[in-house]
């Protein structure tokens, strides 16, 4: 089992499958993250993992592709394209990060 905590204004966690996708777990918990495409190329659902990045999977092709060197660089992912493979991971909305 895996554990994904929403830092920010409604800090809550949930449990989920190691595996999962951090889409469903994100519709399910009814955190405040919004979706558009969920295809990864329209940076909607833009999130900064602030601890477990390494309990995802790599940055997707579509990921590379959407967002800037420096925004993988500092955390950025679009919750669309990521797995939460175990463990803990910390993440919250990134808005303006850059």
């Amino acid at each position: 089992m895996a554990t994904v905590f929403f830092a920010g204004d409604d800090n809550f966690e949930a449990t989920c499958n190691d595996g999962d996708r951090l889409q469903d777990v994100i519709d399910k918990a009814g955190a405040d993250i919004m979706f558009g495409c969920r295809e990864g190329s329209c940076a909607t659902c833009m999130i900064q993992v602030k601890d477990g990045m390494g309990n995802l999977n790599a940055p997707t092709e579509a990921e590379q592709t959407t967002l800037l060197p420096e925004e993988l660089e500092q955390g950025v992912r679009l919750a669309c394209q990521c797995r939460v493979q175990s463990g803990r991971v910390t993440l919250e909305r990134a808005d303006g990060i850059l």
